[in-house]
């Protein structure tokens, strides 16, 4: 008889709302580490790169409700210059977002939903 096997991070990423502490270890100890990742360089330059290519689509190409997208995507460089340009105090708001302030952390995953749900939509009613 096998002994039961406790599922860990990287069995289902999806399963991991049921699991939050193990949710928190893996944010804080493998994405944010207390060291600036060199990931962090590399998906921060690529998120340029497009927001960039973004905006010359908008100015080039004639595409209705782009300015939206646009305006939508620019959106990420505010987190993309917190963890590039000031890392230590993102990471200490990631910690106490995970650990002590979930109502943050509801707030955050709400607006992301809300814009994810919108930016689909636009993809299927308006293209």
């Amino acid at each position: 008889m096998q002994p039961k096997r406790i599922p860990s991070i990287n069995d289902n990423r999806l399963v991991i709302q049921f699991f939050p502490r193990q949710w928190n270890a893996f944010e804080l100890n493998t994405v944010y580490t207390e060291q600036q990742p060199r990931w962090v360089w590399a998906v921060g330059f690529i998120g340029l790169i497009i927001v960039a290519y973004t905006w010359y689509m908008h100015f080039k190409a004639d595409v209705p409700f782009s300015l939206v997208i646009t305006l939508l995507l620019s959106l990420s460089l505010i987190k993309s210059s917190q963890v590039l340009f000031n890392y230590r105090q993102f990471r200490a708001f990631v910690a106490r977002v995970l650990e002590k302030d979930r109502k943050t952390l509801s707030l955050i995953n709400a607006v992301v939903l809300i814009l994810g749900t919108g930016t689909i939509l636009m993809g299927l009613f308006l293209y």
